[in-house]
């Protein structure tokens, strides 16, 4: 059966489709919009082509569709409908004709580096990529966009040429502009857990608001997570029940939603900085949290080099960054990475490194704080997001033998 007519069948039916069959709903819901460019289905990446080398990635879409409410999917398949038809906007020549639209984005930093990606492969490696953002903590970007009516037009590139302003200043007027239409908006998801309630695309961006923030009815100074674009919880630093539940509800959100961040973070008086919570077995559980958004970030960025190793046939192991430990949120986990002797690798940063001698069949497995510092010497810093380390050569047999077999 084409795979039109069984998207249509499966969205009659409320059945969750296949992603093939997803992918077709979307790309005939696209039509209906209007939507002007030939779109191509990418089906072993997951994603559609247009125009100039522009890429629309479904995985989020196909994700938050199945994760929805039947009732609620045809609304969450419009949504990022929306996005893909608003990438054609062009931005006003004129800032007089763009001000009142500017509005602060956040976005987590992977997101920059699937862009990247892309361009290399499609553009080569002579091809600058050179996006316009404002980091916010160690895992968010801040960037520009314009707010239409039915839809969000970022600005990779940052303010027009034409508006004779810099990125910061087009920052401020933005977070001005929010502000603005922000009214105290929080209702209770769980005791003591706040959650925004604008449910205008720019939930998570209100972080940006410090005010804000403190006008969340919680005592104390307030601890907020931004799980996903949609979705911003609020707590107290001296509610311990509140941050545990705070931790659930963005494990919860992170399994529909477009993720962002997974580390909580505060307002004191040096500016923003991570918070992590007092109690043990919550922070335990907050940095499992953070492990599988590592993860996927490193998974994503993985396909990514594969399929740019394989179209220039270049010969690196792009290492797999793996998770080891509970399935679940009961027991601890770690992260891992092999390191094997001979084999030109990029190695993800894990806490513990795998090291292999393939002729002698000897292994070891050292800490991360053991390995750094190799870096400079036998491993070279690669400037991409989340970092890697190119393998230039291996331990040498004392350095092998110094890791004792204890050190796991």
């Amino acid at each position: 059966m084409p795979l039109l007519k069984m998207g249509f069948l499966d969205a009659l039916f409320g059945r969750k489709p296949s992603p093939d069959a997803f992918a077709a709903l979307f790309i005939e819901a696209v039509k209906r919009r209007g939507f002007g460019a030939t779109l191509r289905y990418n089906a072993d990446e997951y994603r559609l082509e247009y125009g100039d080398n522009a890429v629309f990635n479904l995985h989020h879409a196909y994700r938050a569709y199945c994760g929805s409410d039947k009732a609620l999917r045809e609304e969450s398949l419009q949504g990022f409908v929306v996005t893909l038809c608003s990438s054609q906007q062009a931005a006003p020549e004129h800032l007089s004709d763009a001000r009142a639209r500017l509005r602060p984005l956040i976005r987590g930093r992977s997101m920059l580096e699937d862009v990247r990606l892309h361009q290399l492969r499609t553009t080569g490696r002579d091809a600058t990529f050179s996006p316009a953002w404002r980091a916010f903590g160690e895992d968010c970007a801040v960037l520009l966009a314009l707010d239409y009516p039915e839809f969000t037009s970022t600005l990779m590139s940052g303010p027009a040429q034409s508006w004779h302003i810099t990125l910061d200043d087009a920052l401020a007027i933005a977070r001005d502009n929010l502000r603005d239409i922000t009214p105290d908006a929080f209702v209770e998801v769980a005791r003591g857990v706040y959650r925004g309630d604008w449910r205008d695309g720019y939930d998570a961006s209100r972080v940006l608001l410090p005010d804000l923030l403190h006008r969340a009815p919680v005592h104390g100074c307030p601890v907020f997570m931004i799980p996903t674009r949609d979705v911003l919880l609020v707590t107290s630093d001296k509610d311990d029940a509140g941050l545990a539940a705070m931790v659930d509800a963005s494990r919860e959100a992170a399994q529909t939603g477009r993720p962002v961040s997974p580390f909580m973070y505060c307002y004191d008086d040096d500016g923003l900085r991570r918070f992590t919570p007092p109690q043990r077995e919550v922070a335990r559980r907050l940095a499992q949290l953070g492990l599988r958004y590592r993860k996927d970030d490193y998974d994503t960025q993985k396909a990514a080099l594969d399929r740019l190793h394989t179209q220039e046939g270049r010969d690196v192991f792009v290492a797999n960054y793996l998770l080891y430990g509970s399935k679940d949120e009961t027991g601890e986990m770690f992260s891992a990475a092999t390191w094997t002797a001979g084999v030109e690798t990029l190695l993800p940063e894990a806490e513990r490194i795998v090291l292999v001698q393939p002729e002698s069949g000897e292994t070891r497995i050292v800490p991360w704080q053991r390995i750094a510092p190799l870096v400079g010497g036998l491993l070279e810093e690669e400037p991409m997001y989340p970092v890697r380390y190119r393998t230039c050569g291996f331990p040498d047999a004392g350095q092998f033998a110094s890791f004792a077999r204890s050190e796991a």
